[in-house]
């Protein structure tokens, strides 16, 4: 890895001083009736640099040396524009106008378009959201937060752990981007959340459908990206301070950044916290096995957590490109309800009195990263270097207990795993002429994970991935653009035998009993995708996307045997799997104008050997073991689609709908896939309130309602779900403090106490509902020490 830095330091000195002459790309930005756009942001994505219209709707990026540039121009109100230009020896002086738009839901900038082309020409489905839209739907976790959007829903433990699930596909068919690194840490679990401080990310996108080609074999199912924020303007310094409150759970977040950049010298810190009790549901009683057991003061019984994050970035932004390095670390500790390990006993379940207490089962885990990345301008092409290094400690914590003759455990550890992953994407961009553009990459991933506690689920192991690609993109005419390519891996997993000690006393080892055999396996397979977009005017546009990817089983689905217990089951692995094979189709159909938008994305996938886990109907062995699920491959269909509609009545009045359908079928045993979601539709009316006083501005009031269908569509042993509505209520306003603007939100979820069970809750295998009526307050106060002059 060290070899890796190196290189990306040797690269960076050899272009510095090449070129000498410099140029500046200048304009102005106004909307369609002439008037200047003050405030309107103008940046140059490779150099992650720009600049804001002043007053008179002048902006200026300076100091630029030759070579081909995509601006993205963005102004509240009006839809985003992009577009590529090339500097040759000259100034430009480039103006823009820009349409209005009243739409949440609009096209803006995206990073996801591999291309130098903007979100029309790109063949893949995505969906981009901004702060604004994490701070407005603020929710228990980040992947929570992102459950607004049609075909995204969330795997949950409680309300603090959450993973995603994008069109029915989770686990390690998803893959999560932290500033271009693939976010590694056990993301196989169900109970191991994605460790993300919901406070950091400030633009998000999601590529919805099979991303392998070029984002590698987990990317079948789709990808999330979180991109690092841009860099701030020259010479300023400023950051903001946010604060939630919560009431179901009394949950106190706090979370305060400062960024500054002088003369191209940049650096970013954030530090944030999250403390919180046990949460409240709408009931005093749950069944569990024909048994009816209380829950005292409507709380679950340990369900606290803290959460501690921190994160420092430096960087660089000159001519010749831009490199950065961001230090964080992610550090949770929170409870498992206490009758989710084993067989929930009434005493167990007593309140103890202080709903903040994290007593034992409890899991804490700490994730630290270091993330280096680079844009690089060689000649007139860009080389694009992303290292990462990450530490993923996860501690399930519990009672000791005899293991059957041999002796006590000593100590809280069940189940210690420490993941590390070393990383590294290079891309070159290359430009052959104005209508052919062409990407060539290498992946690289090296994985070791150690186990220890007196549990045992998993060995010792390590894995590797490589993987080289080539994309192309072609304007075939002023409205079509076609892009497709291929790309080839490589993957290694090495798992250590593991052997039980069998006592014939406590004292006494008689022998041993193979818990898992040794495990060596390679294997190699190939990705391909091609698509088509077009866009026949400024209202229409038609995406067809058409691939083949694969997935590599992981070192868990190879050799699981133990049990899980924040699952509550005994998972077994399978050393036999072999290489899940997929098919996939997805359309786009999008139409939209200055108050109306509505897109409809239908997709069908066909998936060989699909890998999944498998509700059996055996029980453990073991003690407290629960249901015996087993990982296991069939041939599957999923197939599906989201449809939105946007629409302005009037400018302030925006409403919205959307619905999502997931329908599959495992073709061996004629039956559904488990941990499905169930179909949905998602209502929202918002109104902007058209005054304005001195204090106070940009009052809004909106009503949402999500609705859940029954879902029957089950594996075998695996329990339906039935439906149910959810009701929440937001309103909002800005409070003016001299120069800047307080943020206040206020928002009501599940506005009825609706008594509701989540399909995908892991909570529920034991019949619990989720969380109740819950009043949410957010403030955020942005700040300026030195504003651009």
């Amino acid at each position: 890895m060290k070899y890796s830095f190196i290189i990306l330091f040797i690269v960076i000195s050899f272009h510095v001083y090449a070129q000498n002459q410099r140029y500046t790309i200048s304009g102005t930005v106004k909307n369609k009736s002439e008037e200047v756009l003050i405030g309107a942001t103008i940046q140059i994505k490779e150099l992650n640099i720009g600049d804001i219209a002043n007053e008179n709707g002048h902006y200026e990026i300076s100091n630029l040396k030759n070579g081909i540039y995509q601006l993205q121009v963005t102004s509240v109100g009006y839809e985003a524009i992009t577009r590529t230009v090339s500097l040759s020896d000259s100034n430009l002086i480039i103006d823009f106008l820009l349409k209005p738009s009243s739409l949440e839901l609009k096209e803006v900038r995206v990073e996801a378009s591999p291309f130098k082309s903007g979100p029309t020409e790109q063949s893949m489905t995505i969906e981009t959201i901004e702060r604004d839209f994490l701070d407005k739907n603020n929710s228990n976790t980040f992947v929570n937060t992102l459950q607004r959007i049609p075909g995204i829903n969330a795997i949950n433990t409680g309300v603090g752990i959450a993973k995603p699930v994008i069109r029915g596909l989770s686990f390690n068919r998803i893959i999560v981007n932290d500033r271009g690194i693939k976010q590694e840490g056990q993301q196989w679990g169900a109970d191991h959340g994605l460790e993300i401080d919901q406070y950091e990310p400030e633009r998000v996108e999601i590529i919805k459908g099979p991303s392998s080609l070029l984002y590698g074999s987990d990317g079948l199912g789709g990808v999330i990206n979180i991109l690092a924020p841009s860099f701030p303007v020259k010479n300023t310094l400023g950051g903001n301070i946010l604060s939630t409150f919560k009431s179901n759970n009394n949950l106190v977040g706090t979370s305060t950044m400062i960024e500054g950049n002088k003369n191209g010298k940049v650096f970013r810190l954030r530090f944030s916290t999250q403390d919180f009790a046990d949460y409240k549901v709408p009931a005093d009683s749950f069944t569990y096995n024909r048994f009816v057991l209380p829950i005292y003061n409507q709380r679950l019984k340990n369900t606290a957590g803290n959460e501690r994050n921190m994160s420092a970035m430096f960087g660089l932004a000159k001519e010749w490109g831009h490199v950065s390095i961001t230090i964080s670390n992610f550090h949770q500790k929170a409870g498992f309800f206490t009758g989710a390990l084993g067989i929930p006993r009434e005493y167990q379940l007593t309140s103890d009195g202080d709903s903040r207490n994290i007593d034992v089962p409890r899991q804490v885990t700490n994730h630290f990263k270091i993330i280096a990345n680079a844009n690089i301008l060689v000649n007139k092409d860009w080389l694009e270097v992303d290292l990462g290094y990450q530490n993923n400690y996860r501690r399930e914590e519990s009672s000791p207990h005899a293991h059957g003759k041999g002796p006590r455990p000593e100590g809280q550890l069940a189940l210690g795993l420490t993941l590390q992953t070393i990383s590294a994407n290079i891309k070159y961009h290359h430009q052959i002429n104005k209508k052919l553009s062409s990407i060539y990459g290498f992946q690289g991933q090296y994985q070791q994970n150690k186990r220890s506690g007196f549990e045992f689920l998993l060995s010792d192991f390590k894995s590797g991935n490589a993987g080289l690609f080539i994309y192309q993109e072609y304007a075939l005419n002023k409205i079509i653009t076609i892009n497709g390519g291929l790309r080839v891996d490589n993957g290694l997993r090495d798992i250590e035998r593991f052997l039980d000690p069998i006592y014939s006393d406590p004292e006494t080892i008689s022998g041993y009993n193979e818990r898992t055999g040794e495990v060596k396996r390679n294997f190699s397979n190939f990705s391909g995708a091609t698509g088509i977009s077009f866009y026949p005017n400024h209202h229409f546009n038609a995406k067809l996307n058409v691939g083949s990817s694969f997935r590599m089983p992981s070192a868990p689905e190879l050799s699981s045997n133990g049990i899980h217990h924040g699952t509550f089951r005994h998972e077994y692995g399978d050393s036999t799997l072999n290489t899940e094979r997929g098919w996939q189709v997805d359309l786009n159909l999008t139409y939209h104008t200055e108050g109306f938008h509505a897109s409809l994305t239908p997709f069908y996938n066909y998936f060989k050997h699909f890998i999944y886990l498998s509700p059996t109907a055996q029980f453990s062995t073991l003690p407290e073991g629960g249901q015996v699920y087993r990982y296991t491959q069939d041939n599957a269909i999923f197939a599906g689609g989201e449809a939105t509609i946007e629409y302005h009545f009037i400018k302030a009045l925006h409403i919205k709908t959307g619905l999502e359908y997931i329908w599959n079928y495992n073709m061996n045993n004629n039956l559904a896939l488990p941990f499905t979601p169930p179909f949905s539709i998602l209502g929202e009316v918002e109104y902007k309130l058209p005054f304005k006083y001195t204090y106070f501005n940009n009052m809004f009031v909106g009503i949402l309602t999500h609705y859940f269908a029954d879902q029957n569509r089950v594996d075998r042993n695996e329990k339906p779900t039935p439906g149910y509505t959810l009701l929440n209520f937001s309103t909002g306003w800005d409070i003016n403090i001299k120069n800047t603007a307080l943020k206040f939100i206020f928002t009501v979820q599940n506005l009825a106490d609706v008594q509701y069970m989540n399909h995908l809750s892991r909570y529920r295998l034991l019949n619990l509902p989720e969380q109740g009526r819950n009043f949410n307050i957010t403030l955020k106060l942005p700040f300026t020490i030195i504003g651009k002059k």
